[in-house]
């Protein structure tokens, strides 16, 4: 298995939570972009590299041979071109992404052309304190909160995640805010943050399964603009103001879910 590295996150088919990659670095800056792997003598089976924003790469100047993931703006796989050769170039413009792994882990993992892939990020840091975003096992011993993210927006998202895992929290993450039951359950999470924005029925429905299958489970509500009139009794944040207090927020929900159980 990869070692992961700092910054990295876990790819994962979102259908059924199959790992894809372990330790994917983001290159996100124009730098991180151009530069991709070269000078790199191999890349190791569970490591890649996903540019963002990206619709075509090129292997010029490469010494090996990539399986090469183009995945929209709905993180669906568009388009795959598999063990990409020297000195070649791959385009899809649809793409708003382009994952780069190890030539044949598409085949080796079951990655397939109309999957839904999601990103799980990992904490850079080792934890400070017992209390810093962990909650007691069923031994007594501290692991990390586990938090879903169900947001359409990609803005929020990063922005969420890197306040999360600073705080030493594992994040997964959906678009699709109607199956975060499904996920709840495969996922175990602690805390489940929904952002109703441009997703009102779906985010209502999610709480109402939420609520009657996994009581167990914190959830936070957010919303941009004039706030949703909740049936439930559940507050709803502003979107944008909850970011100031998520981290703290999520942890007394995953203490007090857990003191009830």
């Amino acid at each position: 298995m990869a070692r992961r590295k700092p910054g990295a996150v876990v790819l994962r088919r979102e259908d059924d939570g199959r790992i894809l990659c372990e330790c994917c670095l983001l290159a996100d800056s124009m730098w991180r972009r151009m530069r991709g792997l070269l000078g790199r003598s191999e890349l190791p089976q569970g490591e890649g590299l996903v540019l963002r924003p990206a619709w075509s790469v090129h292997t010029f100047f490469m010494r090996f041979p990539i399986d090469v993931v183009f995945v929209d703006g709905d993180q669906v796989v568009v388009k795959i071109a598999p063990e990409l050769g020297r000195w070649r170039t791959a385009t899809c413009r649809g793409a708003r992404d382009v994952v780069e792994l190890a030539a044949g882990e598409c085949a080796r993992r079951g990655l397939a052309v109309g999957d839904r892939i999601t990103w799980a990020a990992r904490p850079e840091n080792p934890p400070v304190a017992a209390e810093n975003g962990r909650v007691p096992d069923e031994n007594g011993n501290g692991r990390p909160t586990r938090v879903l993210l169900g947001t359409r927006d990609d803005h929020f998202l990063r922005l969420a995640r890197f306040l999360l895992t600073r705080d030493d929290v594992e994040v997964e993450s959906t678009k699709r805010i109607a199956s975060a039951v499904d996920l709840v359950e495969r996922h175990q999470p602690d805390v489940v943050v929904i952002d109703a924005t441009d997703a009102l029925g779906d985010a209502a429905r999610a709480v109402a399964a939420l609520e009657a299958l996994h009581r167990e489970v914190g959830v936070v509500i957010v919303c941009d603009g004039d706030p949703p009139r909740w049936t439930t009794g559940l507050k709803v944040t502003e979107k944008w103001a909850a970011l100031e207090t998520l981290p703290n927020d999520v942890r007394l929900l995953a203490e007090e879910a857990k003191a009830a159980s």
